[in-house]
């Protein structure tokens, strides 16, 4: 996976190996090691138009005492420039330019500027501003004939490349120069400089403060001393120019130190005012309820008890291993610093990041892990710059806590699973060699024995070591086999057979489907009117929601559908008809309830509308139609019960589902209150049905297909036309003529339903059309006659109803 890249100067990595090679083929090894180099670039180029110029006239205005004005040509255009350097420029002279829209070394950007009338069309270089040395006082001048218009870089042979490298979460090591030329080193095996420095550095004062880790579980070790005779100003080139090279902005020579150090070595620092830390002693601890901090970024953060600080004995100073405090910072007046370095705890930090949404270099590298015994080389690199650099009256004594020394752990590597896992065979006394590179290291028979480093974190298990293996060996010199397996492949699980199939019939219905999160806003539960005691209401909540939007998992499809509803109104799409199978989810002892749901939603016309004629809502009746049409193709006997209790359907336009005796579903039309809550309009109907129950159903029933032959005699049809109570369903009358042994009888139709006048009050008119065929000979009119006379007298008597 890839991860943040690192910027590594060129120069300052030769520094630590002894390179043997061009930059490319530097990138090519790392590259091919697993450490991707993105780019290789010179920051000198990105600048912008610094250009050499020949001066072609200098003009002294007399309003301008101290500044003349210069007119210069690149060889194509003439520009004006004003400078204060009266005594250096001259007709003929070239110089270098930075011309408008352009940085300058120190990230100065350069623009027109108009003073007493006069335009300046750019600024003139120091060798100090181009980047190229400490001159300041100076202009950087070429010697005559130089080409102009030309970069200045360029006509200097000047070059500055720098490899930008995605380094992979694991490898919190890479994240400095030094740790990537210890890894070029330990590829290539070129010789790696090791870090000396004077016993002298670690002697001082007595430390003339205390320091107490409050929190041994989140801090490791704490390194710290103090410093007087401190003299914070700018800070010299080659640190200017290194920290402009890893794009990185100079603020005093004091934190450059620190953040110079942080680049070449990895270990982040931080430095104090001593004088406004209260009372002299530090403490490492964790952050009180509320306790605010205002940063070094501006912003005033409120802290939990999760958080890590370090505090004096008033107030906390620091975010740890995040970002310091705005008023215990080091400024221009300080004198007397605390310098601090830390082995904090990766989760820790990582967690107080992700609270705060605040990333910076130096979380970054805590979060991966920091080399636990480099924490004291960083205390000793930033006082080796600070005596060079400040020049100090004292140091103290470093004061170094470390109540959990880290102990690597010993991987065994048997020689058998290195061959299995690699796939081929690499000589005994390579494979030796290569893991001697990693730690201390022992070979027992066929067991190899690894101690890591302390700087490789990423080594904790045999598979580790097997790909340092392959990585040193080189990835490219892996011979090519052909993989050997048996494939198999299993069919469709049942469940899934039967929830393609209600996908196919939706469809071919003329639905489309659509797919919503599993995570909902629980407020949209609440706007389906549900009563206390719903079992929708009792839902899961996310540990580490994405938004307050999505925090609990939901019980129902209703609250996804109705958004994609209003998703699609707000575009003036009307015309719905969308379902969607998934799954809701219900607490339990254990994990949670999962159970595959359907839900479907109507909403729009019954056709396209069509010049000429009026469109029709779609009905209750349509979405009856459509359930009943489904459980048709999918052969299971549901039955739609007039009417639901659902609370956020119409009491008169709904049904509940039922199979057998269980309720599995609802469907109906939405109240028209609760649409208002979705910022909807109606009509609008929704259906759900509990897919589990219809499963459980179909895998217990024995169902028995019948397939008839095309009939070879015609069928003939008689009506009846009756009036009889407005109570009893269609439903009731087709149950009762089931019931009837009526021979010949293929089906019945419900041809007509009337109410009103001249029907009298509280009765309706009903047509049924009944068809008769024989599969043996064509019946005759008179045995059809006297068979269906039969059966309307025992229909008009079962339902006491009376002939029309």
């Amino acid at each position: 996976m890839r991860g943040k890249g690192v910027r590594v100067p060129i120069s300052w990595l030769s520094e630590f190996v002894d390179l043997k090679g061009d930059p490319y083929k530097i990138a090519d090894l790392l590259t091919l090691a697993g450490h991707e180099v993105e780019e290789i670039i010179d920051p000198y180029e990105r600048l912008g138009e610094l250009i050499t110029v020949q001066i072609l006239e200098v003009i002294n205005p007399e309003d301008l005492q101290e500044t003349c004005l210069c007119r210069v040509t690149d060889g194509k255009n003439v520009f004006e420039v004003l400078t204060t350097a009266k005594h250096i420029v001259r007709p003929g002279l070239i110089v270098a330019l930075a011309k408008a829209g352009s940085l300058t070394f120190t990230q100065q950007k350069v623009e027109v500027k108009t003073i007493r009338g006069y335009r300046s069309e750019g600024m003139f270089l120091s060798p100090f501003e181009a980047g190229l040395s400490e001159e300041r006082d100076t202009l950087l001048t070429f010697v005559e004939g130089t080409k102009i218009g030309e970069s200045i870089y360029k006509v200097l042979g000047v070059s500055e490349p720098v490899l930008e490298i995605a380094i992979t979460p694991n490898r919190g090591d890479l994240l400095s120069v030094y740790g990537i030329g210890r890894e070029l080193s330990l590829i290539t095996g070129w010789e790696l400089k090791p870090l000396v420095f004077e016993e002298a550095l670690k002697e001082g004062i007595p430390f003339p403060g205390k320091i107490k880790i409050l929190d041994e579980d989140s801090c490791f070790r704490y390194v710290g001393r103090y410093g007087k005779g401190i003299r914070v100003g700018e800070s010299p080139f080659f640190i200017l120019k290194r920290l402009f090279l890893c794009n990185q902005r100079p603020i005093n020579n004091l934190v450059d130190i620190t953040n110079y150090v942080l680049l070449e070595l990895g270990q982040p620092l931080h430095a104090f005012d001593w004088r406004k830390i209260k009372g002299g002693e530090i403490l490492i601890r964790r952050a009180k309820p509320n306790e605010t901090l205002l940063m070094l970024d501006g912003v005033e953060r409120r802290f939990t008890e999760e958080d890590l600080v370090i505090a004096d004995r008033e107030k906390a100073l620091v975010l740890a291993g995040v970002m310091g405090g705005e008023e215990s910072g080091v400024t221009s007046e300080t004198e007397e610093i605390f310098l601090e370095a830390a082995w904090f705890n990766p989760k820790r930090i990582r967690l107080t990041g992700q609270r705060h949404r605040l990333t910076t270099e130096s979380s970054y590298r805590f979060e991966r892990g920091v080399d636990p015994e480099g924490v004291y080389l960083g205390i000793l690199r930033a006082t080796e710059l600070i005596k060079k650099i400040l020049n100090p009256e004292v140091f103290s004594e470093i004061v170094d806590l470390y109540p959990r020394p880290f102990e690597a752990p010993t991987i065994e590597l048997s020689r058998k699973k290195l061959i299995k896992v690699l796939g081929f065979e690499i000589e005994s006394e390579k494979v030796e060699s290569l893991l001697g590179k990693l730690g201390e290291f022992q070979v027992s028979g066929e067991i190899y024995k690894v101690k890591p480093f302390s700087y490789r974190q990423d080594l904790t298990i045999p598979e580790d070591l097997v790909e340092e293996v392959a990585r040193l060996y080189g990835y490219d010199k892996i011979p090519v086999t052909m993989p050997e397996a048996e494939l198999s492949a299993k069919g469709l699980s049942r469940e899934l057979q039967f929830v393609n199939q209600i996908r196919d019939i939706l469809r071919g219905l003329g639905f489309y489907e659509v797919i919503t999160y599993s995570f909902i806003n629980p407020e949209s539960l609440k706007k389906l009117n549900l009563p206390l005691g719903d079992r929708r209401l009792n839902f899961l909540k996310l540990a580490n929601p994405i938004s307050p939007a999505l925090s609990v998992m939901r019980t129902t499809l209703l609250p996804g559908l109705l958004e994609v509803a209003r998703f699609n109104a707000h575009r003036e799409v009307e015309d719905l008809r969308i379902f969607e199978v998934g799954k809701v989810f219900y607490p339990a002892s254990e994990l949670s309830e999962e159970r595959e749901t359907l839900g479907l939603l109507l909403k729009g016309y019954q056709g396209k509308p069509f010049w000429g004629q009026t469109s029709q809502n779609l009905d209750v009746f349509d979405l009856k139609g459509i359930l009943e049409e489904l459980f048709s193709f999918l052969r299971i006997p549901l039955l739609l019960v007039p009417f639901s209790v659902e609370p956020f359907l119409k009491r008169g336009i709904s049904f509940d589902i039922y199979l057998e005796d269980k309720k599995v579903g609802f469907a109906g039309e939405i109240k028209r209150v609760i649409l208002e809550e979705f910022d909807l309009r109606g009509p609008l109907f929704v259906a759900e049905i509990d897919l589990v129950s219809l499963l459980n159903y179909q895998k217990g029933a024995e169902r028995s297909l019948f397939i008839r032959k095309p009939p070879k005699y015609p069928s003939t049809f008689r009506d009846i036309a009756c009036i009889l109570d407005k109570k009893i369903s269609y439903r009731e009358i087709m149950d009762f003529m089931k019931n009837l042994e009526v021979p010949y009888l293929e089906r019945v139709e419900l041809v007509a339903l009337y109410m009103g006048d001249p029907i009298p009050p509280g009765k309706k008119s009903i047509s049924l059309r009944f068809w008769y065929r024989s599969e043996e000979r064509t019946l005759k009119d008179e045995e059809v006659e006297e068979i269906h006379r039969k059966v309307a007298k025992k229909l008009f008597e079962h339902f006491g109803a009376r002939p029309r």
